[in-house]
């Protein structure tokens, strides 16, 4: 297998939201990746703050935006904005009330998202001729969900890509990457500005982002708005946002 080299891209996914699309579910869901490339200086700035937590007391394990104090999730919070020129963020949210009953059933509804969501993603990155691509979502428990959330990944990728066998899909802890538990908190900052309307947590991440998508919107089906091959930067062309 072709080792990942500095530079590679790695998209690391996260998701906020249920199921449930009754009365008592969230009325959103929301899909979002984070692409960063080797070397990631926030895994440093992530990995300092840790050991000052550790070093005064707090069993801070990893990081995890809802279940962090205030304090915390400020910080987390610079840190991240203050590494946004070195990753894109993009997300997919869906008003869980104008989905179709045919695909709410979790095992069609979330490849569904997350397909979607990486054709953008991955043609934002360059990759084929020999550049893969990392894939990394938090573990999703239920193999007959692991397996459909592939097949969709597997349908966003080039054909040069997979052709190639140019990429690697992984789901682990999110306490074992900074990038998952970053990905996390973009994820209840993007969830939070849809389901409160409070963008102060949004606003410090808008910069990094990239595209924006409503899983409703059928135009987007085709994804007529694609960001230039090769071109990780949010203000790249076919940069779309939602407000």
């Amino acid at each position: 297998m072709t080792q990942a080299t500095e530079g590679t891209p790695y998209v690391f996914l996260d998701e906020s939201g249920d199921f449930n699309f009754g009365e008592q579910g969230s009325a959103y869901f929301v899909v979002t990746a984070v692409t960063m490339r080797r070397p990631t200086e926030m895994d440093d700035a992530l990995a300092e703050y840790r050991y000052e937590r550790l070093e005064s007391g707090y069993d801070t394990e990893y990081f995890h935006c809802s279940r962090d104090t205030p304090e915390v999730r400020r910080r987390v919070f610079q840190i991240i904005a203050g590494h946004r020129d070195r990753m894109r963020i993009d997300y997919l949210v869906a008003d869980k009330a104008k989905m179709d009953a045919a695909v709410r059933p979790a095992v069609r509804f979330y490849p569904r998202m997350v397909g979607r969501l990486l054709d953008p993603v991955i043609r934002s990155a360059k990759v084929g001729g020999g550049t893969r691509i990392v894939i990394i979502t938090d573990r999703i428990p239920v193999k007959r969900t692991r397996k459909a959330v592939e097949r969709g990944i597997l349908e966003a990728l080039p054909n040069a890509v997979r052709e190639q066998d140019g990429y690697d899909i992984h789901h682990h802890e999110s306490r074992s990457h900074f990038g998952l538990q970053v990905a996390d908190y973009c994820c209840w900052a993007i969830q939070r500005k849809w389901s409160r309307r409070d963008k102060r947590y949004f606003a410090l991440i808008e910069p990094a982002l990239g595209c924006a998508l409503h899983a409703e919107d059928d135009s987007i089906a085709g994804l007529g708005e694609r960001p230039a091959e090769g071109d990780l930067s949010p203000s790249g062309p076919g940069r779309r946002r939602s407000d």
